[in-house]
């Protein structure tokens, strides 16, 4: 399964702070749940397509591993720091669960 996450960044936030930041929280959620792995960020190129301008993809087991995000996340604090850093670069975020097909 993958969790897709979409989003832009706020103005002013500069690309390098948005890849550093998501760095430390992906790098950080790794630790703490090995079963979500971070298959990549990216960013839409010399603005073609459509918004979002950012798509992170994550891929993991199953639907309980995201309960247990859930659990992992409302206690742990350093992640939510990192979550808050995150918050400020960007906006408009959107996220969806899929499965592969082929």
């Amino acid at each position: 399964m993958y969790y897709l996450i979409g989003f832009n960044s706020k103005p002013g936030a500069r690309r390098r702070h948005i890849v550093e930041a998501y760095g430390k929280f992906s790098k950080h959620f790794e630790k703490e749940l090995p079963q979500f792995k971070l298959m990549g960020l990216y960013v839409r190129n010399v603005l073609l397509g459509s918004r979002p301008h950012y798509l992170a993809i994550w891929e993991f087991s199953n639907y309980s591993d995201l309960d247990e995000w859930d659990k992992i996340f409302a206690t742990d604090k350093r992640g939510q720091e990192l979550a808050k850093v995150l918050s400020g670069l960007a906006t408009d975020w959107k996220a969806k669960v899929m499965s592969k097909l082929i």
